[in-house]
């Protein structure tokens, strides 16, 4: 379910602002973002959340914008060596967080786009 967790955090970065809400509602598929959010508000990671994330993506995609909740794929070497430096960040509110993450001093305390939560301070290991 880790793919799944990626395709939140993705949406959740795209949900600030109405504009989600707005071509949701267009393209016939705002019951579909509505049971996302409550899926991404109880913690639930599971295979109907996968599939609507499917149906969130297939309706956009008929639209013309492909790629909502998957992206592009990136590749960067490890480092590997010793230590592991870590940075101080504003995480998803999430039970079982997306891997969406601000940085402490970037502004002001985020808030979940889909579920209207605050983040919570996390440490992440780099």
């Amino acid at each position: 379910m880790e793919l799944v967790a990626e395709r939140v955090g993705r949406l959740c970065r795209q949900a600030a602002g109405e504009q989600l809400r707005q071509h949701a509602d267009r393209y016939g598929a705002a019951d579909v973002l509505d049971r996302i959010a409550v899926a991404v508000a109880q913690g639930r990671l599971d295979h109907r959340l996968e599939e609507d994330l499917d149906r969130l993506d297939d309706a956009f995609a008929r639209h013309g914008i492909d790629g909502l909740t998957t992206g592009v794929r990136g590749f960067e070497a490890w480092l590997g060596g010793g230590g592991h430096p870590t940075v101080v960040a504003w995480g998803c509110p999430s039970p079982l967080p997306c891997p969406r993450a601000v940085p402490e001093g970037d502004g002001d305390r985020p808030v979940c786009g889909l579920t209207g939560v605050p983040f919570g301070q996390r440490r992440i290991v780099l």
